[in-house]
C-alpha cells in the first residue's frame, strides 16, 4: 500500500483494474477497494487478503471475509477486537458493525498502545491515497487475511514514508542538506547508534530508528509507521533538536548586471557597438524611442534624440538635455551589460 502514498485520481490503480475487470469501471470509479486488490496482488498476498478476486465493492469483501470465518466485527472495542497491523479494515461512516454499510476499506497499519487509534493508509480518501488515524465508531469491522507467514505481516520495518516539515522533505528517500544536519544533530545529542556511514545526505533505514530513539527520549511513544515515536520527524521534535525550526535557504536573487558608463566621448557619430543597440532598446522600453528603424550598433541621430527625450523625463533641462549620455542619467536608464 505504500507504494501508492499521495496518488490521486485518475489514476494507475484505476486503470490496471478496468483492464482487469471491463468498462464497467471506466471513468473515476471509487477505488479503495481496487486499492486494497493492487497491492494484495503486488505484494503476493492476492489470495490471503483477495482470495484470488478482484474487489471494488467494499460490502462484497468483506462478506467475503466473514463467509471465510475471518471476518470480525467491531463490537467490543479497538483493544477487545484485536486488531493489528495487516488487517484489512472496514468502515461505515454511521457507526454500525453491518456488513451492508460499509462505505470504505483500508490496510492497517499499526493500533495505539491505548487503544484509541487505529493508523491505516487507505485509497480513495479524499480522493488521494494516504495514511489515516481512525476512531472505533467509524470502523464496522476487518478482516484477517491468512497471509503465508506472521513475519510478512508484523516483521518490524522501519517507517519509510516522508512528510514535508516548514517546507522541508524528511523520511526515507529523503535528501539533502537538511538531513546532513539533522544527523549530525542527532549524532550530537547521543543518538548515532545506528550509523554505519553517514549521515546524510540522503535519508535512511539508519536515520529513521536513530531519530525515533530521540523521540523516545522525549516521551513519545510508538515506533510503527504513523505513531509518535516511529522515527518520522515532526515540527516539534525538530524544534528542540536543531534549537530552530529548519527551512529552505532562501534562493539568491541574481545582482542584475548593467553596462558600465563608457564616458561621454564614447558616443559620436562613426561609433559602432552593441553598447549603443542594448541602450536604444532599453530607450524604447522607456517610451523614449525616437527611431523610424532600429535601434541599432551605430550612433545616429535618432539615438541622440532618443537619450534627448529620456533626460528630459528624468527633469533634465537645457544643455543637461543634449541628447549626450552622463554618468547620472546612464546609472538610472540601466543598459544590459553586452
Amino acid at each position: 500500500m505504500e507504494a501508492w502514498l499521495g496518488t490521486g485520481e485518475p489514476n494507475a490503480i484505476q486503470a490496471w483494474y478496468r483492464g482487469r475487470n471491463g468498462n464497467a469501471y471506466a471513468g473515476n470509479f471509487a477505488w479503495c477497494d481496487a486499492t486494497v486488490t493492487i497491492s494484495a496482488f503486488a505484494s503476493d498476498n492476492y489470495a490471503a487478503a483477495c482470495f484470488d478476486k478482484d474487489w471494488a465493492y467494499t460490502v462484497a469483501h468483506a462478506q467475503a471475509f466473514n463467509t471465510a470465518g475471518q471476518w470480525k466485527a467491531m463490537t467490543s472495542g479497538i483493544l477487545k477486537s484485536g486488531i493489528r497491523r495487516g488487517d484489512v479494515i472496514f468502515f461505515d461512516w454511521n457507526g454500525s458493525s453491518d456488513i451492508g454499510a460499509i462505505d470504505h476499506v483500508g490496510v492497517v497499519t499499526s493500533v495505539s498502545g491505548d487503544g484509541k487509534y487505529v493508523y491505516t493508509i487507505e485509497g480513495n480518501t479524499a480522493n488521494v491515497c494516504a495514511r489515516r488515524v481512525r476512531v472505533v465508531h467509524d470502523i464496522a469491522g476487518y478482516g484477517r487475511p491468512k497471509y503465508p507467514t506472521v513475519g510478512t505481516v508484523t516483521a518490524s520495518t522501519p517507517a519509510r514514508y516522508q512528510v514535508t516539515v516548514n517546507g522541508l522533505k524528511y523520511g526515507y528517500g529523503a535528501k539533502g542538506a537538511h538531513i546532513t544536519n539533522v544527523g549530525k544533530a542527532l549524532v550530537k545529542a547521543g543518538f548515532g547508534k545506528h550509523y554505519t556511514d553517514g549521515p546524510g545526505p540522503e535519508w535512511s533505514d539508519a536515520d529513521t530508528k536513530n531519530y525515533s530513539d530521540y523521540q523516545k527520549s522525549l516521551g513519545f511513544k510508538g515506533t510503527s509507521a504513523g505513531q509518535d515515536a516511529d522515527g518520522v520527524p515532526g515540527a516539534s521534535t525538530l524544534t528542540k533538536l536543531m534549537g530552530r525550526l529548519p527551512a529552505p535557504a532562501k534562493p539568491v536573487t541574481p545582482t542584475p548586471a548593467y553596462q558600465k558608463f563608457p564616458g561621454a566621448a564614447f558616443f559620436h557619430a562613426g561609433r559602432y557597438s552593441p553598447v549603443i543597440t542594448a541602450m536604444g532598446r532599453r530607450l524604447v522600453a522607456e517610451g523614449c524611442g525616437r527611431y523610424n528603424a532600429g535601434p541599432g550598433p551605430n550612433w545616429t541621430n535618432a539615438d541622440r534624440a532618443s537619450y534627448k527625450a529620456w533626460q528630459q523625463k528624468l527633469g533634465y533641462k537645457g544643455d543637461d538635455a543634449d541628447g549626450i549620455p552622463g554618468e547620472e542619467s546612464w546609472a538610472k536608464l540601466r543598459v544590459p551589460k553586452v
